[in-house]
């Protein structure tokens, strides 16, 4: 598993240009929505040009909702008392990020700066909210799908915490 994979949608793209319903439906959160279900889904979501090195959000300011790599890069960073921020995740098409702000009031926990110029889907708190006001049954398998998606990602933040631990245990026996 490369370090950023649980950052990354294990579903990668061809060649041909993905229509949005097609990239929305490879997202986790949203792969159990029927047709028609992402044909109403493609109507809420907001597309977004941004050019490179800029920021799609900055850490510790509030969290509106998450992004879908439609095309370019972003690197998702920790920045928070530090001249030299750390690269949590280098991302690509068809990749997500930001779906902890789904949950609501919440400040977020990195930065996000696209590394080219890159074309991302939002998709907000508030357009989750509408969805579940008047489609109960679509609502309910994207928070299942976002409850999925944060529940894989908090697992493999423990494993990798768990080998930091290990190795810094080894490293103190043999030190010591």
């Amino acid at each position: 598993m490369k370090a950023d994979s649980i950052w990354g949608n294990i579903f990668r793209y061809g060649h041909r240009k993905e229509s949005l319903a097609e990239i929305l439906q490879n997202v986790p959160l949203f792969q159990d929505l029927t047709t028609k279900e992402l044909r109403i889904l493609e109507g809420l979501v907001h597309i977004r040009a941004y050019q490179p090195d800029e920021p799609v959000f900055v850490e510790s300011e509030p969290g509106a909702g998450m992004y879908v790599i439609r095309t370019g890069r972003v690197d998702i960073k920790l920045k928070h008392r530090s001249e030299h921020p750390l690269v949590l995740a280098e991302l690509e098409t068809g990749d997500f990020f930001g779906e902890m702000a789904l949950l609501g009031d919440t400040s977020r926990s990195a930065t996000a700066v696209t590394r080219e110029a890159s074309e991302l889907i939002g998709f907000f708190l508030p357009d989750l909210e509408e969805i579940i006001n008047l489609h109960p049954s679509m609502g309910a398998k994207i928070t299942f799908g976002l409850a999925k998606t944060l529940a894989d990602r908090l697992r493999y933040t423990n494993a990798q915490l768990r080998e930091v631990w290990e190795i810094r245990g080894a490293n103190e026996t043999t030190l010591g």
